[in-house]
């Protein structure tokens, strides 16, 4: 039997439009728990975050989580300089707080985790990170070519290599560079979701809050409890994790 985790990337504030309310009812009526990464931007570190917590917040049920996603982006040019990234990741945290939300989830976007992060994310009371995409390269922030598909604890020096950080990946499911989000197409979705199934592994699934996807999410809660398939979130799954 497989366990499922399915991950939002909220970030509908830079993006004009935003699904979580039908993404919240389609979980609702599957009784599947999401895991809501509310992102955090050097460029406007507040926007994102003050629309969830004005319009969204109060919607997504206490049994979902809510944690943080960070865009290490400052206008227009990416950070890689450690120090800033760690002052980000501390700014993502006391955000949150303020919307009494402490997040022990977390994803980079564009798939950009560093190694340098791991001991940051851990100092803040991160347990668990989604983003790992084995096979996708990202010119000039990321490269998993190579990494783990299933969950694993990393060396503190290279995220693809098992180590004896605190801190769990779990990777995204992915297939010869296709990521299983569920606004990509639904004969890719499937094929990445088929292949996984066949493994009965854990099958890490990404939402875009600003992409409708609403479809294939359908379509995928019911296949998925069909198949008889484990749903958790981020944080239950790191609990969990015995591997």
């Amino acid at each position: 039997m497989a366990t499922v985790v399915v991950s939002v990337d909220c970030e509908a504030a830079t993006h004009g439009q935003c699904y979580t309310p039908e993404l919240v009812r389609i979980a609702e009526e599957f009784h599947v728990p999401m895991t809501w990464l509310v992102t955090v931007s050097a460029s406007d570190p507040m926007n994102n975050i003050m629309l969830y917590h004005r319009e969204y917040l109060h919607r997504i049920p206490s049994w979902h989580e809510i944690g943080l996603r960070v865009h290490f982006q400052s206008n227009g040019a990416y950070l890689a300089d450690e120090r800033e990234r760690a002052m980000l990741i501390q700014e993502g945290k006391d955000l949150l707080k303020q919307c009494h939300v402490k997040p022990t989830a977390f994803r980079a976007a564009d798939y950009a985790l560093q190694a340098s992060d791991i001991r940051y994310l851990e100092d803040i009371g991160i347990m668990v990170d989604g983003t790992p995409a084995p096979g996708v390269v990202v010119e000039g922030k990321a490269d998993w070519t190579g990494a783990p598909q299933q969950p694993y604890h990393p060396a503190y020096d290279n995220l693809k290599a098992q180590g004896n950080a605190a801190l769990l990946l779990v990777p995204l499911a992915t297939h010869e560079g296709q990521v299983a989000y569920l606004d990509v197409d639904e004969g890719s979705l499937r094929a990445i979701i088929e292949r996984y199934l066949q493994e009965g592994s854990v099958i890490s699934i990404g939402a875009r809050d600003w992409a409708n996807g609403l479809a294939n999410w359908r379509w995928c809660a019911q296949y998925l409890r069909e198949r008889g398939c484990r749903f958790v979130t981020l944080s239950q799954l790191a609990s969990e994790w015995t591997g």
